[in-house]
């Protein structure tokens, strides 16, 4: 499918108009680079990202960095960015496997009352979960330890299903 193509079908059902495109990476993973491990709204004005230097260690091309940063709202306004680091270590699993890489907090899932993040025994957790809180004050943040579902790829948003109340 074409991005015309999705773009008509996000304006018919959706109602969008305006759109971010980001390159991605095919094959860098199983998700081609899946863009809500490092960028997603957080309500209307808020892209949740990172600090350049976190997406370029998280493999996001510095044109996607780009982009995404020069990215304005359908009235021309720029985004505010709310800029959540990735763990200060490597992840380990809880049976103690190194998996080489960090972890991003970005994938979070938004339910009726909480917001569940990804957390993985790292510093950064509370960081994250701190600052991820500041979105959404009518919210309780729950941190969910991720480490082994990581390790497969996973993350809470994309081991859920939302459904609306």
């Amino acid at each position: 499918m074409t991005q015309a193509q999705s773009e008509a079908i996000f304006t018919k059902y959706l109602g969008q108009t305006n759109f971010i495109w980001l390159d991605g990476q095919a094959g860098l993973d199983v998700t081609d680079q899946h863009i809500d491990g490092f960028a997603i709204f957080g309500n209307q004005n808020t892209i949740v990202t990172m600090e350049q230097n976190d997406l370029l260690d998280y493999d996001v091309k510095q044109s996607d960095i780009n982009k995404l940063y020069a990215a304005k709202r359908k009235d021309g306004t720029a985004y505010t960015f709310l800029k959540v680091p990735l763990t200060q270590n490597n992840v380990v699993t809880t049976n103690g496997t190194n998996l080489g890489y960090k972890g991003s907090y970005i994938n979070y899932y938004i339910a009726n009352n909480k917001v569940l993040v990804p957390n993985y025994n790292d510093p950064n957790d509370a960081v994250a979960n701190g600052l991820i809180q500041t979105l959404y004050p009518t919210r309780t943040v729950v941190g969910i330890d991720v480490r082994n579902l990581y390790e497969n790829g996973g993350m809470i948003h994309c081991v859920t299903q939302q459904q609306p109340q």
